[in-house]
């Protein structure tokens, strides 16, 4: 594993979001984002994911522990709620650039598929119904660490990981993780790297 840039967490204020149909349709009501998780809205999200092509890593962020769900688990490269009225690529271009101070153009990012989680956390407290549009980034080489501007409410480290050692850690559900369906849904990001660039 690479080495880890740190920094520490502090709060930010609350979103409103879009509120969708359980088919992902807008019903024409915001709610802010601590309602719609304690209510079980349907909602949209983004993941970004930053892959470097010659190293065949993925970029990991470390959650910050103030965080309402998976606080202190390795996760996304960026990640982040697409806002009421906004979409998701312009959620996914702002979410990395507030997060890790990456700025790049809207043609970096491509949409490879959407996953729909819905799932229960913190004792049954925190319902998430997310609609997630998930991007691919690639890289040549790895965004070295140190040029990353973390922000503090949401990312407290990061490091590279190769692609196919992240799949094996989420398989075996590893602790240290936010799980994500590897079997499922979401194994076509990992069914997409090794078509494309296991070769390279």
């Amino acid at each position: 594993m690479a080495e880890e840039s740190q920094i520490q967490p502090s709060h930010s204020q609350e979103e409103h979001f879009d509120v969708l149909t359980e088919a992902g349709v807008k019903t024409g009501i915001t709610k802010p984002r601590g309602q719609v998780h304690r209510d079980g809205d349907y909602h949209r999200a983004v993941h970004v994911w930053i892959f470097a092509e010659t190293t065949q890593q993925l970029l990991l962020q470390r959650r910050a522990s103030c965080k309402d769900s998976w606080p202190d688990l390795w996760d996304i490269s960026s990640a982040g709620h697409i806002s009421a009225g906004d979409s998701s690529l312009v959620t996914a271009r702002r979410e990395l650039e507030e997060e890790l101070g990456v700025t790049l153009p809207k043609d970096a990012f491509e949409l490879i598929f959407v996953f729909l989680q819905e799932c229960v956390t913190n004792d049954g407290t925190f319902f998430n119904n997310e609609y997630n549009d998930v991007f691919l980034v690639t890289t040549i080489n790895p965004i070295p660490l140190e040029a990353l501007t973390l922000q503090e409410t949401e990312v407290s480290a990061v490091k590279y990981i190769n692609y196919d050692e992240y799949k094996m850690l989420l398989a075996k559900e590893d602790s240290d993780y936010v799980p994500y369906d590897v079997h499922g849904q979401y194994g076509q990001l990992f069914d997409l790297i090794e078509k494309r660039y296991a070769n390279v």
